[in-house]
């Protein structure tokens, strides 16, 4: 692939394209998304996808349905308006938080986590790391591994906020030199997610509810308990030493800086709706954040489908995520105006074949 820089354009000309191309774009038609409803019921029909796709063309919802059982050992249907967890697309709250905190002037996308978390304890990676690099998973920040797994549950009662998990990870340096290296993970995001609550005066999880949710309508997204027994949660299912048990075994308790919250697919279109009207970050800092920075991310988003030879139409903006009994996928085309949202309470990678179908649909038209 050719180096980044000869595939970026500037951000006001990507605008400028994204507008007319989408102002031009037609919504996907009835035959295309019958193929979709027919190819997700046959990935329901062979036990490999539960859960609630969502498209829109330009804001405007076009198709919508559930498939599948909320619970696997129930016999309620998943919903349309049922709350599934998110995974690391919940990610993209953690971005949008940091980004607003750069809006404000209270720091900078290179401004280096010691300038910020003054007490960080490995001085190496409070006096390297940036915002950006901790956003693009460029830090060498690693990951939580004590958060993950049936044999780390009682690491994970103890680990309920950034600062718990900074104290237990903040002595470790960057994996390798920051800037130099992309490799995907969690911890990064748990020390933007601390950084968040220093600037702003709040804990981490009321700062995402009261300049995120709220501001966006998402009055039915957030952080729920994962026994949590309200009727409309749907449940994911793990296999451990050989039984199929509730993913609680082997998750998070509670969605964090780096994912795990709870939302049905509506609310993420209100989120994406609120990014793209401004109501979420300045216009010019959404596009920024949206635009690649290096290989498959932007600042905070998966920022994807761009390159030598490829069409402008596969480029694509959002998140993705998965874990035991969850996949997820939220996409923007911003070239034709699609937003396709997935949420699945089964395993990967289903959630993404079905996520992806209509744009393959287009490649493969005469």
């Amino acid at each position: 692939m050719p180096a980044i820089s000869t595939l970026l354009r500037p951000v006001a000309a990507l605008a400028l394209s994204v507008a007319c191309a989408t102002a031009a774009a037609q919504a996907p038609s009835a035959t295309d998304l019958a193929r979709l409803d027919g190819f997700v019921l046959g990935l329901e029909t062979a036990g490999r996808f539960s859960g609630v796709v969502l498209v829109a063309h330009d804001g405007e919802v076009v198709f919508e349905k559930a498939y599948g059982l909320r619970d696997e050992n129930g016999e309620a249907p998943l919903r349309a308006d049922d709350r599934l967890n998110l995974a690391s697309a919940g990610k993209m709250f953690t971005s949008v938080a940091i980004l607003q905190q750069v809006a404000a002037g209270r720091v900078t996308l290179d401004s280096h986590v010691g300038e910020v978390l003054e007490d960080y304890p490995n001085r190496a990676f409070a006096d390297t790391v940036t915002v950006r690099q901790l956003l693009t998973h460029t830090a060498g920040a690693g990951d939580v591994d004590e958060l993950f797994g049936a044999e780390h549950a009682a690491e994970r009662a103890r680990l309920r906020t950034p600062a718990d998990i900074i104290a237990l990870h903040g002595n470790r340096p960057p994996e390798f030199a920051p800037g130099t290296q992309q490799k995907y993970g969690n911890y990064g995001y748990v020390v933007l997610g601390r950084m968040v609550e220093v600037l702003s005066g709040q804990d981490f999880e009321s700062y995402i509810r009261d300049h995120v949710l709220k501001p966006a309508g998402m009055l039915r997204t957030g952080f729920v308990d994962c026994d949590d027994p309200a009727p409309d949660l749907a449940a994911g299912y793990v296999e451990v030493e050989g039984k199929r048990v509730r993913n609680c075994a082997t998750l998070p308790a509670r969605g964090f800086a780096a994912g795990g919250q709870v939302a049905p697919a509506g609310d993420l279109l209100r989120f994406v709706q609120a990014l793209r009207d401004g109501r979420l970050l300045p216009l010019p800092l959404f596009m920024e954040a949206t635009t690649p920075q290096r290989e498959f991310m932007g600042l905070g988003f998966f920022a994807t489908g761009y390159g030598e030879g490829v069409p402008e139409r596969d480029f694509r903006w959002g998140h993705g995520g998965s874990a035991d009994g969850i996949c997820t996928d939220v996409r923007t085309y911003p070239h034709t105006g699609e937003t396709v949202i997935v949420l699945s309470n089964k395993d990967a990678p289903a959630c993404y074949a079905a996520a992806n179908l209509l744009h393959a649909q287009w490649k493969d038209a005469p």
